[in-house]
Parts: C-alpha cells; sequence; structure tokens
C-alpha cells in the first residue's frame, strides 16, 4: 500500500519499490552521532531543520535586506540547491534507471524526511527532453501552513521553497534545466498549492498559460 505519495493507480507498483528501497536506507545507513554532533545518512552529513525557520525567519530576514522580489527568488534558488544536492546524493544509491522512477524517488523522499506530501496530477508528460512536464500539488505544505498561522495575508503565492525544491530534484533526475512555478496556493486562500514543472527554455510559454493550468 502506497503511504508517501498520491498519484494514479499505474504508479503504486513502481512507488511501493522505492519506499522499500527508502526504508531499508533508513534501517542500514543513518548514524546518529551525538557525541560527535554528526548524524550521517547515505555516508553524508545531515540535520534537523525546523521548518518554520524557512517558512517565516529566514524570509522575514532576507525581506528586510533583499525585499520582496529578491527575497523569493533566493529561497526558489535555495530551494533548488538543496533539492539537486538531495538528488545527487540518494539517486546513486536507489539504482534507479528510469526517468519516471528517477522523478518519482523525489516526492517520496520528500515525504520520509518530513518536507512534504505531493500529489501527482493527470496530464504530467515525463520524458527527458523538451516535452517534459509536471502537473502536481503539495497540499497542507510547510510554506502556506505557516504562512496561514502567523496571520499573513498573501496576494501571489508564497512556496517559493518547494517549487524549488522539487525543481532542482526533478533536473537531476531528468539531465535537463527545469523550472517550476506555483499557479493557485493556499496562503492566498486557494483551494491547494498547485505546481507546474517545465523546461526553463520554455518559461516565457507556460507562463502565458498559467491560467488554463489554475483552472483544471
Amino acid at each position: 500500500m502506497v503511504k508517501t505519495v498520491e498519484a494514479p493507480p499505474e504508479l503504486h507498483g513502481l512507488i511501493e519499490s522505492i519506499e522499500a528501497k527508502y526504508e531499508e536506507i533508513f534501517k542500514t545507513q543513518l548514524e546518529f552521532k551525538p557525541e560527535e554532533s554528526r548524524i550521517r545518512l547515505v555516508g553524508g552529513e545531515v540535520m534537523f531543520i525546523g521548518l518554520r525557520a524557512i517558512a517565516i525567519d529566514l524570509k522575514k530576514e532576507l525581506d528586510s535586506v533583499l525585499g520582496e522580489a529578491g527575497r523569493n527568488l533566493l529561497i526558489y534558488r535555495l530551494g533548488q540547491s538543496f533539492g539537486r544536492a538531495e538528488a545527487e546524493r540518494l539517486l546513486p544509491v536507489l539504482g534507479l534507471d528510469d526517468v519516471v522512477a528517477r522523478i518519482a524517488a523525489g516526492p517520496i523522499w520528500a515525504a520520509y524526511s518530513g518536507f512534504v506530501r505531493v500529489r501527482l496530477l493527470p496530464g504530467s508528460v515525463i520524458e527527458p527532453n523538451e516535452n517534459f512536464f509536471l502537473f502536481y500539488e503539495h497540499p497542507n505544505n510547510f510554506e502556506a501552513s505557516f504562512w496561514k498561522k502567523e496571520g499573513f495575508s498573501a496576494q501571489e503565492p508564497v512556496c517559493y521553497f518547494n517549487a524549488g525544491y522539487s525543481s532542482g530534484w526533478c533536473s537531476v533526475a531528468t539531465g535537463i534545466d527545469l523550472d517550476a512555478e506555483e499557479v493557485l496556493c493556499e496562503a492566498k486562500g486557494d483551494a491547494a498549492c498547485r505546481f507546474i514543472m517545465f523546461p526553463s527554455s520554455r518559461r516565457m510559454e507556460y507562463l502565458e498559460r498559467a491560467d488554463e493550468f489554475r483552472n483544471m
């Protein structure tokens, strides 16, 4: 039974097999070494970071220095760097060659690592070329959730880290440069945080179609 990702039934078998790989990794390749102030996972060193620090505190600090536009771009790029780094670290260990499996491994890892749950929507084209398109939602994700809890209002989407992380992972998984754009956001009263992902070279084309994806 699938535990981590909301996906079409034809992907359930693949998702379950990748979930099993991650669970084996946590059993055999996770070490807590408080005497060294280290946590090691898959041979690398990791740390726990409170999600509120990214969703609220970091954004406040960056806003005071860079302004809203600069803050949003930096948070997006930060998310991309995290997503790329995790994909580069984990995909070789998972041993996945198929591009669909490599893409699916990202949302599954996001769930296991406490980051986000992903809902894959119909209409995606998962090919490692200029036709690539991913249509997905991050229900109740930490950026929108903390934004609402703090009582902030939003006129535009706020989940830049979510968008950046997913595009960073998928760029590594496919071998092509991808960008993601949030078209609906719970923080501004929408029913979901919905994203589209596309080749960076086709960015303007997809942004011009944003209303189409909002209304689907």
